[in-house]
Order: C-alpha cells, then sequence, then structure tokens
C-alpha cells in the first residue's frame, strides 16, 4: 500500500511539473504577445505623429505648410476681438535662375537658408510657413501698426538681399513681399492671402526687390490688367486691332532718311490707341511676348522688303531674347520673308546685358555672325558701363530721349550727351539720339558728332500706308528712291 500511495504521489509530482511547465509557456507567450503589441502600438503611434508632423510641415525646411498656416490664420481671426491680422507673403526674386544655373541641390539649400534668416527676425506669436516653392508667408496678430511692419518687411529683404554661400558659389537674390491687413472676426483668409498676393505682384511689376501694402486701387488695376490681357490674346489670334508703325530715324545732317524704327501699336476698340509701354509687360508676364514679337518681326520684314536701302530697327524684349533657341527663330523668320539680315537692326534693352548668361552670349554671337546689327537700346537710363559694352559686342548705342530732352536747357544734359558720344565713337559705335523734338537739340547734336537723330522734330511714328509720302516730305527723292520696285 505505502509503495502504491508513493507511486501516485510521484505521478501527481510529475503532472505538477508538466502543468507548471504548459502555464510557464503560456505566461511567456502571452508576455512576448503583449510586448510585440506594445511596440505595434507604439510604432503605429509613432507614425501616427510622424504623419501628423508631415501633414502640417515643410519636408525641407520644417517651417508650418500652407495647410497649417491656413488654419493659423484661421484661428487667428476668429479668436481676436480688437486689434487685427496681418499677412506678409514673401516671393524670391531670381529663384529660377539659382535652379536654372547651379540645379535643384542648390535651389533646396537656398530655401533652406532663407527659412533660416527670415525665422530670425520673426517678432513674438508670428507664425512662418512655407506655402510652396520659393513662396513664403508671415501672419501676425501683433504689433500691427504700419512701422512695425515696414520695419519687418525692410528687415526680411535686407536678409535676402545679403549673399548666400551655395554650393562654392555666392548667390545673389532678394525678395518681393506684399502686406495685407484684415479686421477681427469679419476677416476671410481667402481674401487676406489674396490680397497680400495682389500687392506682392505689384511689387514685381515695378522691378522687385521691396514692398508694399494693399490698397483697393492695385485691385482695380489687376481687374483691368487682366481684361486688357484676354483682349491681347483674341487681338493675336484674330491678327484685328495689333499694327505696325515706322518711325523714320535720320542722318546727322536731319536730312536722309536712313532708317525705319518697327513700333507695335494696339488700336483697342474700348480703349483707343495703346502704346506698348502698356501692354507689353503684359504680353511678358502673360506669355503672349513671343508671339507678339515673331509677328511684329514678320511685318518690319515684310515692309523691309519694299524699302530694302533703309535699315529696319526691330524692338526685341529681354524676355523673348533670353527664350532657348531665340537665335535660331529669328535667322529663319528673316529667311522665310527674303530679307538679308544686314538690313535688320534688332534693339535691345540694358536689361539683357544684366543676364550674364552663355546663353545672352551665344545669342548675341549668333545673330551678329549671321549679318544682323544690334542696337543697345535707352542707353543711360539703366546700368550703363564701359564693361557691358567691352563684354557683350553691340553695333550702336541709343541715347534715352530723357536726356535728349534737357539738350538746350541743362548744360549738364549736353556734358552727358557729348560723353556718351565720344564713348561710342572710340568704341567704333554708331551713336542715335532719341526723342529729337527741336531745331536746337538737332543743331547741338550734329554739333557734338551725333550719327542718326530721331523724333519728332523729323516724324511721327507713321503707319505703312502713310510711308512713302511722309518719306517724300521729310527725306526728298533719296528715300523714295529708296524703295524697292
Amino acid at each position: 500500500m505505502a509503495r502504491r500511495g508513493g507511486g501516485a504521489a510521484a505521478a501527481l509530482i510529475a503532472l505538477l511539473a508538466v502543468l507548471v511547465f504548459v502555464v510557464g509557456r503560456l505566461m511567456f507567450r502571452d508576455a512576448r504577445s503583449i510586448q510585440a503589441l506594445e511596440a505595434a502600438r507604439v510604432e503605429l503611434q509613432a507614425k501616427e505623429a510622424r504623419a501628423q508632423y508631415l501633414a502640417n510641415h515643410d519636408v525641407l525646411t520644417s517651417l508650418p505648410n500652407r495647410a497649417a498656416f491656413n488654419r493659423f490664420v484661421d484661428g487667428a481671426a476668429a479668436n481676436l476681438t480688437q486689434g487685427a491680422v496681418a499677412v506678409l507673403l514673401i516671393d524670391l526674386d531670381k529663384f529660377k535662375d539659382v535652379n536654372d544655373t547651379l540645379g535643384h541641390l542648390a535651389g533646396d539649400q537656398l530655401i533652406q537658408s532663407v527659412a533660416t534668416r527670415v525665422s530670425a527676425h520673426l517678432p513674438q506669436g508670428a507664425l512662418l510657413a512655407r506655402l510652396g516653392g520659393d513662396e513664403f508667408a508671415i501672419c501676425l496678430t501683433e504689433g500691427l501698426d504700419e512701422e512695425t511692419l515696414c520695419t519687418l518687411a525692410e528687415a526680411c529683404l535686407a536678409s535676402l538681399r545679403k549673399p548666400f554661400p551655395i554650393l562654392g558659389s555666392e548667390v545673389l537674390i532678394g525678395g518681393s513681399i506684399g502686406i495685407a491687413v484684415g479686421a477681427p472676426r469679419s476677416t476671410d483668409r481667402t481674401e487676406l492671402l489674396r490680397k497680400a498676393d495682389i500687392a506682392m505682384y505689384c511689387v514685381k511689376s515695378s522691378g522687385r526687390d521691396g514692398y508694399r501694402f494693399f490698397t483697393v486701387e492695385m485691385d482695380e488695376s489687376l481687374a483691368n490688367r487682366r481684361e486688357l490681357e484676354e483682349d491681347l490674346r483674341k487681338a493675336l489670334a484674330s491678327g484685328q486691332e495689333l499694327f505696325v508703325a515706322y518711325q523714320p530715324k535720320m542722318d546727322a545732317s536731319g536730312e536722309t532718311v536712313v532708317g525705319l524704327e518697327a513700333l507695335v501699336r494696339w488700336d483697342h476698340p474700348v480703349k483707343g490707341l495703346l502704346t506698348p509701354d502698356l501692354f507689353i509687360p503684359i504680353a511678358e508676364e502673360a506669355g503672349l511676348i513671343h508671339a507678339l514679337g515673331t509677328w511684329v518681326l514678320k511685318e518690319a520684314c515684310r515692309v523691309s522688303k519694299k524699302w530694302q536701302g533703309l535699315m529696319m530697327a526691330v524692338n526685341v524684349s529681354p524676355v523673348q531674347f533670353k527664350a532657348e533657341g531665340f537665335a535660331s527663330l529669328v535667322r529663319s523668320v528673316v529667311q522665310r520673308c527674303g530679307v538679308d539680315p544686314r538690313h535688320i537692326e534688332l534693339e535691345v534693352t540694358e536689361g539683357i546685358l544684366l543676364d550674364d548668361g552663355q546663353d545672352v552670349r551665344s545669342a548675341l554671337h549668333d545673330l551678329r555672325a549671321a549679318g544682323f546689327r544690334i542696337a543697345l537700346d535707352d542707353f543711360g537710363t539703366g546700368y550703363s558701363s564701359l564693361s557691358y559694352l567691352k563684354q557683350f559686342k553691340v553695333d550702336r548705342i541709343k541715347i534715352d530721349k530723357s536726356f535728349i530732352k534737357r539738350v538746350g536747357r541743362d548744360q549738364e544734359a549736353i556734358a552727358i550727351v557729348q560723353a556718351v558720344i565720344a564713348l561710342g565713337h572710340a568704341m567704333n559705335l554708331s551713336v542715335t539720339a532719341e526723342g529729337v523734338e527741336t531745331s536746337e537739340q538737332g543743331s547741338l547734336l550734329r554739333t557734338v558728332g551725333c550719327n542718326e537723330l530721331q523724333g519728332y522734330l523729323f516724324s511721327k511714328a507713321l503707319r505703312e500706308s502713310e510711308l512713302s509720302a511722309t518719306l517724300a516730305t521729310v527725306g526728298g527723292d533719296r528715300a523714295i528712291n529708296r524703295q524697292a520696285s
């Protein structure tokens, strides 16, 4: 009996051992499962936090993004009971040039550096966000008097003007800032941003590198601009309303016509006759300048064939000139029109020379090699310097009419004009004076050696139908005899 009882005890002990083992294994597995579940929960939370962060922040700069900025502005406008909400919209100047010349990596580094610099000027409680591309925005709810906002804008612009060290190069940019201020509770975020954008657009249109506050007049101006843009598209598509006028250019004596300058005009059905300064900037910004410029060149070539003894001058927008394949396009158009390139003079402004790029140099070289003459228009109003004239080969400089207008009334003006003429002749360049309106101006310009004269003293810009009769008057038979048979 004792032996049987001992065996039962041993069996019971063995069973308990098995049970302990099984329970231990189950508990171990449960612990591992619990740990795995906890790890999965933590990982999920981290991913959710990361997703939440990415949904509200710009990856490149770690600044709040557009969505976060919109919520901030909405909340600021809704929670304020007094005061106001202000938005400063910042768009970088010449950012595309950096991307195009140094690559997108340089562009990314520049964006990061801009974020750091602008952040340093933020007042307490303000939010800086990157809205996308090269556009940033600041929202403020305190210190919104005009002086404080001007100080902030000027500080941001000053930091953007300083050189940025990027990939071993020093990059110079700038910024355009539009400022809009809205009243509390009645502020609509979309409207506030729209106004800031309009103000920023006005800065861009007036030369960039500055800031402006939104005004009602800006809104009206933009609406008129958009209406003109749409009308210009229709005019280009229809072939109506636009025409080219031609202003004679005289030799130094003022007696013989030596050339014509093609000047585009727009006979708007409602607004009347529009000069280029009113619609060329719109054409440039709307991407219409290439079609418009090509059309003007074709018209000028067609008229040039009728007056083969006269040099035909055609104005070229910097936007056209910097376009890929511009030199090839000009050669092709002139060739198809059957005109000798040596009878075409392309007038460019000094702004083109500021783009010290190989594309500009190559285009100038190719066009001159093909026989075209290059004239530097409005000389003296921009960045005129001897170094530019040395670097970029041109054939003629045209003294701006703002200087000629003062000739005869201002001793300093005639001294400047005389110096420009001497400079041109020293570099084997012809010199033309624009805006000659009085006999005294013409006489003085002849005395100091100006090669060509152009202005109302001799003739206004003429429609094609007026050329024959007027040229006979201002240029005598020598002008008429130049007309091709």
